[in-house]
């Protein structure tokens, strides 16, 4: 998967881990989420994409960040 140039704004679309107590086995399966934000970070293994960056941190901002393991994307693209 080509991913976009380091703080563009991105669409990701993923599947996230569904955790479930006292359910039918056939009502659980992951859940397709899609979060929006800037690409701030590229791992090996995951991104991170943050939906609010706070001002004046500097190089390491403090952020409202999501990290998301690239093996469960289905897709990024630019927004």
């Amino acid at each position: 998967m080509r991913l976009p140039k380091l703080n563009t704004l991105i669409q990701v679309t993923w599947f996230d881990i569904v955790g479930a107590i006292n359910e039918r086995s056939q009502r659980i399966k992951p859940q397709r989420c899609v979060t929006i934000g800037r690409l701030l970070r590229v791992e090996k293994d995951y991104i991170l994409v943050a939906s609010s960056i706070y001002e004046g941190e500097g190089e390491d901002p403090t952020v409202d960040g999501t990290a998301i393991p690239l093996g469960v994307c289905e897709s990024i693209k630019r927004v």
